[in-house]
């Protein structure tokens, strides 16, 4: 059985992992969103506010779904990783 001790450390560990992974994909998401809009800030006059908007959402889904996955994987790699000593 597992010592409520060692299931808090493991826990620790992926939120961690977790807070790094939201950390990535918030960067993502940023770098991806904050360069569709400097693009459309930089030549408004060329009418593509509607592909400023479509970059703006495909950075905040990218970087959402890195933030969701990296978390999940990193569930699965502390899981499958640690043996609690006897």
């Amino acid at each position: 059985m597992v010592s409520w001790g060692y299931a808090f450390k493991r826990g620790a560990v992926i939120w961690l992992w977790t807070i790094l992974w939201g950390i990535i994909g918030g960067i993502v998401a940023l770098l991806i969103s904050g360069g569709s809009l400097l693009t459309y800030l930089s030549n408004p006059s060329a009418g593509l506010a509607a592909g400023a908007v479509l970059g703006v959402f495909a950075g905040v889904l990218i970087g959402v779904l890195i933030a969701l996955i990296g978390g999940y994987a990193a569930i699965v790699k502390v899981i499958l990783d640690s043996k609690p000593s006897a």
